[in-house]
């Protein structure tokens, strides 16, 4: 995650969850209250910014009392990373709606974006797979996932983030091939490895416009209304391309038979 966007995504703290409730913590669900607090703090300074004692002072309690629920900030990251791709599935579920292909595409861009609006700090650690402590393997998000077994609760619950990331672009991406299954991009997601790749050009452009949103490199209104400037004036022109880059072998072929 760039300097920039740690910078930004404290300009965005208002879509968040809010300030920390620093000292207010005496009981209850400290799991709750930590994952809270980090993500507040990802919004006020940024990712990577604080320690398993800053989230401590930030809920009032002792240094020690975190080791109860966490082994490790990596740990905790990633369980709240976890949350973050059930949200996401939850609010992009019913993606790829419309009566046209165009409409569909939309949708699903507007889902996608408006989970970044409605949860941005929640986004960044998604999205910032890097760790202290786990090892990364080779993301590749078209072939399978392999990962070694865990050997402690941190590397479980990254290696389940990591899980619950892949299977949710893979749901993502079969939404894709579906609403685009009768447009002039059919042949973009002909079949599961097509759909795998086109859908990773729609995550990473998606991704790109969250990351300047959330940088404030992108005007505030870009994400409003359903993100349908973004839509407009980038992925739609992006997939009036893959379009003609589609019709071109056809026109070739019939060129080939005349």
């Amino acid at each position: 995650m760039s300097s920039t966007t740690k910078r930004g995504v404290a300009g965005r703290r208002r879509a968040g969850r809010g300030a920390v409730a620093r000292g207010r913590y005496h009981h209850g669900d400290l799991r709750r209250a930590l994952i809270d607090a980090a993500l507040a703090l990802t919004l006020e300074q940024g990712p990577g910014t604080y320690t398993l004692a800053d989230l401590c002072r930030a809920v009032g309690v002792s240094p020690a009392a975190p080791y109860r629920h966490f082994e490790s900030l990596d740990q905790l990251t990633a369980e709240a990373a976890r949350e973050g791709f059930a949200e996401l599935d939850r609010m992009t579920a019913a993606s790829f709606r419309g009566a046209d292909w165009r409409a569909r595409l939309a949708s699903g861009v507007a889902d996608f974006l408006g989970f970044v609006r409605a949860h941005p700090a929640q986004a960044v650690v998604m999205f910032d797979t890097r760790s202290q402590t786990v090892a990364e393997p080779d993301f590749n998000p078209l072939a399978p996932l392999d990962l070694p077994a865990p050997r402690n609760a941190t590397e479980a619950a990254v290696y389940d983030c990591w899980r619950a990331g892949y299977a949710s672009f893979a749901r993502y991406a079969q939404g894709l091939a579906q609403a685009l299954a009768d447009s002039p991009l059919a042949p973009a997601v002909a079949n599961r490895q097509c759909a795998l790749k086109t859908a990773l050009a729609l995550f990473t452009i998606m991704y790109g416009i969250a990351a300047q949103w959330l940088d404030r490199a992108l005007p505030d209104d870009w994400l409003d209304r359903g993100g349908r400037k973004a839509f407009e004036k980038i992925v739609l022109p992006w997939a009036l391309g893959v379009a003609q880059q589609c019709a071109a072998p056809a026109k070739s072929r019939a060129g080939k038979r005349s």
